[in-house]
């Protein structure tokens, strides 16, 4: 059983918008005369039911086609499903099959003579002029099958007689277009063939996922390892490469099928009723979509290799011996190593730079042995405050120092890297009370001694404890001689003009303590840790080279009080 639709709607005066199963088209003109947009004109007398059709399409059509055949040939299925009870379902049951078989027999019918028709249009292709002498000998037939169809939807019900009257109807009708079949019986197997060749098209294919894959795979080979995000890159490339490929060869059998069914269906065909399937192709844009991807994906792989290559850090061949943390009476193994020591080469911009800027660059990072993340942080902060000079080469090693703000008598860190060999021996020193605790992190075959560190570690217990009981007596006097006053660090530790001056000072001492208690607020409320540990180290390092004298240190004291108070309150770095 076939279905049908068609709605009408007015866009203006004499002007129709029509929307049915085979499309939408426009009528134009009123009552008595319209003329169709698909080649259609019909006139007609309002009222009577009498009208004149002529289509404008290659097919000739008739101008008088037999009125039962016409009726005969339309759907009545809205009618039927709105107008019969369940009650009365074996009478809707033998009205569709009435209509059914008798749509089929004229389907076949036509197809075997080269009209493409399907069930619903069959109302459009009995006008067919080269028609109407067959369709005009089962008029007759068509006017009995009518008759029973639309005495079933008036009155819900049909007599036996009726039945057998309309299926004797229908057998000779199915009779008919039997013997009258014609010569183009294959236009149904072309039909069939040409809709299996729409319905083959492929789907087109997403690449937007090994898309993000590959730059995935380009991104590891840049920030982890070349291996893994090379492997990753190329599987991408592969899945994707693998399925745009079997698109197109899919793509192009399938326009290639397309294109021999409808030539063989044109050749089959003498009129068309029905439009033939066709293939709705959008723009297919998977070739150069893929092609992107592709150099997008190798871009940024090759940038990541580069990138990678340029900032690698050479391995060592000889294997280093664990570092030990060396202390008074004590010592103990430290963590894996982070990285290899890097080759000579790669240390020429360090030179002049100081202890804090390169302290966290992986370059310099590798050139020391088993040092774990905690103990990198601890370096970090002991090379907060550094000389002038920076990083110097001295004796065949770049050697920089540096001491923990505020504390710069008790927390420091050391290190001396071999310009041949890139190899480096790193010392921190740790003060918990009166002793000093040095951890040192070396090579197997570089020891402090063989470095500009050796004096270091004896010039520091040197400076922290007394050597002997006359220079206890001696400091107590010179304690008596120059009194001290309280300050945030320890005044016996002094080394520098400004730490001096502070220690004799009354009240530079006060300001020192006030100002480490309001640092600690502003270190506990500011936001960006980075800037303010940078605007620390750079106003100690002017303090320690620039004052030297009660003057500057007070107005010091007095601006940083200003600007740390600013920032506890705020917790931003002022600009």
């Amino acid at each position: 059983m076939g279905w049908s639709f068609r709605k009408s709607i007015k866009v203006a005066p004499g002007i129709r918008i029509n929307l049915s199963k085979s499309g939408i088209s426009t009528s134009i003109g009123g009552k008595g005369f319209t003329y169709n947009t698909r080649g259609r004109v019909t006139a007609s007398i309002p009222g009577t039911g009498i009208r004149f059709t002529h289509s404008l399409k290659s097919a000739k059509r008739t101008s008088l086609p037999v009125s039962s055949v016409l009726t005969g040939s339309r759907n009545l299925d809205s009618d039927v499903s709105e107008r019969l009870s369940k009650r009365e379902q074996a009478t809707r049951d033998f009205v569709e099959k009435v209509q059914t078989r008798t749509a089929t027999a004229l389907v076949d019918y036509f197809i075997s003579h080269g009209v493409y028709v399907c069930a619903e249009d069959l109302s459009e292709a009995v006008t067919l002029e080269d028609h109407q002498d067959f369709l005009q000998s089962l008029s007759r037939e068509f006017q009995t099958t009518t008759d029973a169809i639309r005495l079933a939807v008036d009155i819900g019900s049909i007599s036996l007689a009726e039945k057998e009257k309309a299926m004797r109807a229908v057998y000779e009708i199915e009779k008919h277009c039997s013997e009258h079949q014609g010569q183009q019986v294959q236009l149904s197997e072309a039909a069939s063939a040409l809709r299996s060749a729409v319905r083959g098209y492929p789907t087109t294919p997403s690449l937007v996922s090994p898309f993000i894959v590959g730059l995935v795979g380009a991104f590891i080979t840049y920030a982890v390892n070349v291996g893994a995000g090379l492997g990753l890159t190329l599987l991408a490339l592969f899945y994707g490469g693998v399925n745009a490929s079997k698109y197109l060869r899919a793509r192009d059998a399938a326009l290639a099928a397309f294109e021999k069914a409808d030539q063989r269906f044109d050749s089959l065909l003498t009129a068309e009723v029905t439009p033939r399937p066709v293939l709705h192709a959008g723009s297919d844009n998977v070739k150069p979509k893929a092609f992107g991807f592709a150099g997008i994906i190798l871009v940024a792989a090759l940038v990541g290799v580069v990138t990678h290559v340029s900032h690698s850090i050479p391995t060592v061949t000889d294997n280093a011996a664990p570092a030990t943390l060396t202390a008074t009476g004590s010592s103990k193994s430290q963590a894996p190593s982070i990285g290899s020591s890097p080759t000579a080469s790669g240390f020429a911009w360090m030179v002049g730079k100081y202890p804090y800027d390169v302290v966290n660059d992986r370059r310099f990072r590798a050139a020391f042995r088993g040092v774990s993340r905690a103990d990198w942080k601890k370096i970090a902060e002991r090379l907060t405050v550094v000389n002038e000079a920076g990083i110097q080469s001295k004796q065949g090693f770049l050697v920089g120092e540096g001491c923990k703000a505020h504390e710069c008598n008790s927390e420091k860190a050391t290190f001396a890297i071999n310009e041949s060999t890139g190899k480096g021996v790193l010392i921190m020193m740790e003060t918990s009370g009166d002793t000093p605790v040095f951890a040192t992190f070396s090579w197997k075959d570089l020891s402090v001694g063989q470095t500009p560190l050796a004096d270091w570690k004896q010039q520091q217990l040197a400076d922290v404890l007394p050597q002997a009981h006359s220079t206890q007596t001696e400091a107590a006097t010179t304690v008596s001689a120059a009194p001290t006053f309280p300050t945030s660090f320890d005044c016996a530790k002094a080394h520098s003009d400004a730490e001096h001056l502070i220690c004799g000072d009354a009240e530079l001492a006060a300001d020192d303590i006030e100002l480490a208690r309001i640092y600690t607020q502003a270190k506990a409320a500011v936001t960006d840790q980075v800037a303010f540990r940078d605007r620390t180290r750079a106003q100690w390092n002017y303090r320690e080279k620039t004052c030297h004298d009660r003057e500057c240190l007070a107005r010091w004291y007095a601006d940083q009080k200003i600007a740390l108070t600013e920032i506890a309150n705020k917790g931003t770095m002022g600009q």
